[in-house]
């Protein structure tokens, strides 16, 4: 893969425009396919696909293989229009492998035996030639959301989250195997007699599924890429990691010693100029520990009660703080490269030695923290981390904990300056959301539906943090009756999720990142084994150095990490900003995605933000662009209202002219490209009992975006986001009194109705290089709250701040360089380098 690029400032293209909110959008129709066209050119493609398949059985026999078949990819269009198990077509012998549910297309891996592409090659010559009773084409339902046939490579079979290795990188696979009439063992052992051929060695075990055999084998990207071509048996490929069992279980005490100081001395860690931090906000830590004490200064250890002790009697808290600096300790362990830790770590103790802390105190207590750290050092770049959560489930109204936080994260009140004037220094809290408690999670997964987010997790400006697992591997020699609760991808048992909240609350949580599995014994819930669990620092070094963590606390500490990255990485950004880009790097998994039905309406979607937010977060995709997915960041401002004879209005809308590389666009022409946007902003709240029943008056303000339809000019796209373009074109006679059809409906994966929750708000659109050329402007602007509803408040003069994140990608794999030429209209921030990836 090519080196990662830093994301490209494109805050100088806005410009202001008084604006009005106009009244209602009227949707456009669907597109149809051109039959003769679209059927002609799929059967070129299995033509060229028939050509391939000759190639391949020459090569096979050159091996004294036996006949494999062919595996290919087949894409869908539009996504979630059809059954996968159509094509499971048993007679011709043609079975599913996989699929990846997309955003605007789906893609399905099917194995086709020697001389069967004749199966697809029938139904579309029916498709040309034949009609039904109704006069539509046959086979129509299937072969118009047929967008393309391709043989199917390393890539489409690569189903892990992770990044595939490079070519000739020596390591460890899962494969998952088709398994025949004669069982898994016979399907293992028939691999192993083949695989020797090839050198790839095959570990002797073996995890038997439902129509699969996963096996380990050590090889090459490179070997694996040709058994693809030459073996008919190949499913899935995932990587294989390193797990807390190893550590935890095989390892004495005296051994996890050698493994932390082998580490310890791999460790380069940053300096206290200038440096990102994580605040942690627990039980204190054990500054002493080895793998932290080089991270934390003594100085920065506090607790909100002067008679405290700061160290950690109970845990937790360096528990979390081995996350928030290292993440999951099984990777860095078992790697022999030196571990970069490129930012520090300060403690708050707001848990008492003893009993707790009154609920209602709870926002006296972040006031508190917030306070201490900075009266020592006010301008540190900081992330705030808690994991302390009420044990009760909100039902998503504001309480006084998470208003506080929104009042903190926002500073609404502001700190006066020597000029008088109020100057706000905006927080970025990271928060877990909660968790189901594990005697309740053999409810799995319809426990996690009615356990709601729990408090102050509603807060409207922190970042919510959830739990997703692909932790998945269990020793079946250690543990032989214990079977996982939940499959790779999805949500981990202890996630609590937003699902019967109001629809006006927003959606919770914001992400999810790994927090570990849990498993049955004899239908009985279990917390682990180790191999399900995350490997972190343990306070009493007396007894163990390491041990076993997890639940949204692990997933809320994991992404406070990816936050200071992104903080040192990009030290101008404001913390709307790392917040922003944390969600637009996040992706749903294949699981998170079959949650979805075949033709997924608004309540589907909304129960996709609920559960996962905006899905798994991805440190690639937060930190980097790439030449193929160059990504834009801007920190605007914007005065959202004003007073007009003695009431408030809107006031105006920023208009941005992204900078597309225009011409490269349309000689791409259908190329499929995905465009990803987010909205970040944060609010002052107003926790009212009066206004809770209305996001409109807990909300300060609140901000949307709008895209330019392909088939929309400029004009046109004002006149039909601002009323006051629409008026201004009426009375000059150019139009503008009709009602105006949006163009920009297909092709989101949310839409505008259902993004517009909260103060975070994030969409992607998938469509063709020639349609995104014309997609050249994008506006931010205003709607109600508060500040507009209340006249005496004094806020309507108040300017307000946002960040957006644009991103375009592209295939990787069709080596377009999209960065480059939106580099040259721009001018690149000068950035710190840290390591690329997490």
């Amino acid at each position: 893969m090519a080196e990662p690029l830093n994301h490209l400032n494109a805050s100088a293209y806005v410009l202001e425009r008084p604006f009005k909110s106009v009244l209602k959008v009227i949707r456009a129709p669907a597109p149809t396919r051109e039959r003769y066209t679209h059927g002609q050119r799929l059967l070129r493609q299995l033509e060229d696909l028939r050509r391939v398949e000759a190639d391949f059985v020459r090569r096979r026999n050159d091996f004294l293989l036996p006949p494999a078949g062919l595996t290919i990819a087949v894409e869908l269009r539009p996504s979630g229009m059809l059954d996968y198990k159509i094509f499971d077509w048993k007679r011709d012998g043609i079975e599913l492998l996989n699929a990846t549910p997309g955003e605007e297309f789906d893609l399905v891996v099917l194995h086709v035996p020697d001389g069967k592409l004749t199966a697809f090659e029938k139904r579309i010559t029916d498709y040309l030639e034949k009609d039904t009773r109704a006069g539509s084409p046959k086979s129509a339902a299937l072969v118009n959301v047929i967008e393309g046939f391709r043989r199917a490579a390393f890539s489409e079979l690569w189903t892990d989250p992770k990044e595939p290795p490079a070519a000739d990188d020596q390591q460890w696979f899962q494969l998952w195997l088709r398994v025949g009439a004669a069982g898994p063992e016979a399907a293992k052992n028939n691999f192993v007699k083949v695989a020797a051929r090839l050198e790839i060695e095959v570990e002797s075990g073996y995890v038997p599924f439902p129509g699969r055999v996963v096996v380990a084998v050590y090889t090459t990207r490179a070997a694996l890429e040709q058994a693809v071509e030459l073996l008919d048996v190949m499913a899935e490929i995932r990587c294989v990691q390193p797990t807390a069992d190893f550590f935890l279980s095989d390892l004495t005490p005296a051994d996890q010693v050698q493994w932390v100081r082998n580490l310890e001395a791999r460790l380069e860690t940053a300096g206290e100029e200038d440096a990102a931090y994580v605040t942690l906000l627990d039980t204190g830590v054990a500054h002493a520990h080895p793998l932290i004490q080089a991270s934390l200064d003594p100085a920065d250890l506090h607790a909100i009660d002067a008679a405290w002790t700061v160290a950690d009697t109970e845990g937790h808290g360096t528990e979390m703080a081995g996350i928030a600096l290292h993440g999951n300790l099984s990777q860095p362990l078992a790697s022999a490269e030196t571990h970069k830790v490129p930012h520090r770590m300060e403690s708050v103790k707001i848990h008492p030695p003893h009993g707790q802390n009154p609920y209602h105190l709870y926002g006296w207590v972040m006031q508190q923290a917030t306070s201490i750290v900075e009266a020592v050092a006010a301008d540190r770049r900081r992330t705030f981390a808690m994991m302390t959560t009420c044990i009760e489930a909100s039902t998503g109204l504001p309480s006084e904990w998470s208003a506080s936080i929104d009042q903190l994260a926002a500073d609404a009140s502001g700190r006066l300056e020597p000029d008088g004037e109020r100057q706000r220094q905006r927080r970025l809290f990271v928060l877990a959301g909660g968790n189901v408690q594990w005697p309740q999670w053999t409810g799995y997964p319809d426990i996690n539906a009615v356990s709601g987010i729990e408090s102050p997790a509603q807060a409207w400006n922190a970042l919510t943090v959830g739990a997703h697992t692909d932790l998945t591997q269990i020793d079946v020699t250690k543990w032989p009756g214990l079977g996982c609760i939940a499959p790779a991808g999805a949500l981990s048992p202890c996630s609590t999720t937003s699902l019967l909240w109001r629809r006006s609350w927003p959606f919770k949580p914001d992400v999810v990142a790994e927090g570990g599995n849990g498993s049955f014994d004899q239908g009985q819930p279990l917390v682990g084994p180790e191999s399900l669990r995350l490997l972190t620092t343990n306070f009493d070094m007396t007894k163990a150095l390491l041990t076993e963590t997890g639940d949204t606390s692990a997933a809320a500490a994991e992404v406070s990490r990816l936050c200071a990255y992104l903080s040192t990485r990009y030290p101008d950004y404001w913390p709307e900003t790392i917040r922003a880009l944390v969600v637009h790097g996040a992706r749903y998994t294949p699981a998170m995605r079959s949650l979805l039905p075949i033709n997924p309406v608004r309540s589907d979607k909304e129960g996709l933000l609920r559960r996962f937010g905006h899905g798994a977060v991805n440190a690639d995709s937060a930190l980097n662009s790439r030449t193929w997915r160059p990504t834009l960041v801007l920190q605007e401002t914007l005065n959202p209202y004003r007073h007009d004879a003695g009431s408030i209005k809107l006031n105006a809308l920023n208009l941005h002219k992204l900078p597309w590389p225009i011409q490269q666009l349309l000689s791409l022409g259908a190329t499929t490209v995905e465009m990803r946007i987010s909205l970040s902003y944060f609010i002052d709240p107003n926790p009212s009992q009066r206004g809770w029943q209305s996001k409109f008056r807990y909300q300060s303000h609140g901000l949307r975006f709008a895209v330019k339809g392909a088939t929309e000019t400029p004009e046109i796209f004002g006149q039909r986001i601002n009323k006051v373009e629409r008026e201004d074109a009426e009375a000059a006679g150019d139009g503008g009194g009709e009602a105006m059809i949006d163009p920009d409906t297909e092709g989101w994966l949310f839409g505008p109705q259902l993004r517009a929750r909260g103060s975070m708000h994030s969409d992607v659109w998938r469509g063709t290089a020639a349609q995104l050329a014309e997609k050249s402007h994008l506006a931010v602007f205003p709607v109600g709250g508060w500040w507009k509803d209340w006249k005496d408040a004094g806020q309507a003069s108040t300017a307000i701040r946002y960040a957006l994140v644009v991103s375009l990608e592209i295939d990787e794999t069709l080596q377009v360089d999209l960065y480059t030429p939106i580099q040259a209209m721009i001018q690149t921030p000068i950035v710190t380098e840290i390591p690329s990836t997490l």
